[in-house]
């Protein structure tokens, strides 16, 4: 045996600062941190564009059908394709995936059990739901201490782009995507008219600010769960010229640019990681009897509040 040993370097104990890059300097020597580092930035940059930017949701396909095949009881289908989450990331499904509600049913049969114990009928509720993770791969040997065993003598060498597909009993918050539809659907409600304009600007602006409760002044509690995020309909009396029109949903916009996405955007909104991870693609509602699924079809399938995108040459 030899003296002779190599060492292996220290990792980094602190994690990279993702509002930070490298300044590379002649001379300079580069470690591990600061390839982690450079990394951290630009992915974070990407992903922040498209959080902040661009929204989440489904981009292209993952389209959620029911079938009945094989003799194994209704399944659900999902197709390829691409989704944003709310962090940003990109989350692509190569192939074509299914699950047999059955079988998912029996593997999961405490937990079932426990959930039609406090519903009020015999119907499960359940959200496919499909999140993002990043799977390492390609292990690769590095130097270290002599007399290791195999499992200390090769780490993994990158870092795959993967998902999770999965059904769950809750589904994703989706608290923006939620104040995002009340603020529209509140403004869908004003009456165009091609006479004068009843509202002042600056009287349309505060009941933007009152119909959230939170933005009045005084603050007044909202009423109990669950919460809208706009509250009632905008006064019968409002009515904007439609010459008027652009202006006063420019203005409106700004409010919701300036104070309302920051009051329900959460975390993220300075440019921090939102905790909200993964993205809704359909709500399924399953009748049991005696631990299997009854007769389903495609009208036990509910994707009214999944979000998607629509593709800026679409918009054009």
């Amino acid at each position: 045996m030899s003296d002779s040993q190599t060492s292996a370097a220290s990792p980094s104990t602190t994690s990279p600062d993702p509002f930070k890059h490298v300044k590379y300097s002649l001379g300079m020597v580069l470690g591990v941190d600061d390839f982690d580092q450079e990394f951290a930035y630009l992915s974070n940059r990407d992903q922040w564009l498209a959080r902040d930017l661009i929204g989440y949701g489904t981009v292209c396909g993952l389209q959620v059908t029911i079938e009945e095949a094989d003799g194994k009881g209704p399944r659900v289908a999902v197709s390829p394709g691409v989704a944003v989450n709310p962090r940003g990331q990109l989350i692509r499904v190569t192939a074509a995936l299914c699950a047999y509600i059955n079988d998912w049913l029996t593997a999961h049969r405490d937990e079932v059990r426990q959930a039609l114990t406090t519903s009020l009928d015999s119907s499960l509720q359940l959200y496919v739901v499909l999140c993002y993770r990043a799977c390492p791969t390609d292990p690769t040997p590095i130097p270290g201490e002599p007399c290791r065993d195999e499992a200390s003598a090769t780490v993994d060498s990158r870092l795959a782009d993967d998902y999770t597909l999965e059904f769950k009993f809750k589904a994703p918050d989706q608290t923006e995507e939620k104040a995002l539809r009340d603020f529209v659907q509140w403004l869908g409600q004003i009456t165009v008219v091609e006479g004068e304009t009843s509202v002042s600007l600056d009287d349309f602006l505060t009941a933007i600010r009152d119909a959230t409760y939170v933005l009045r002044s005084p603050p007044v509690s909202p009423p109990g769960s669950p919460p809208d995020f706009m509250y009632g309909s905008p006064p019968a009396a409002f009515a904007i010229n439609s010459g008027e029109m652009c202006a006063y949903l420019r203005a409106a916009f700004r409010v919701w640019v300036t104070e309302l996405r920051p009051l329900w955007r959460g975390p993220g909104c300075d440019g921090s990681v939102p905790g909200e991870e993964c993205v809704l693609l359909a709500e399924l509602n399953v009748p049991v009897s005696e631990g299997q699924a009854g007769a389903i079809d495609d009208h036990n399938l509910n994707e009214e509040r999944s979000p998607y995108l629509i593709h800026l040459r679409m918009l054009q």
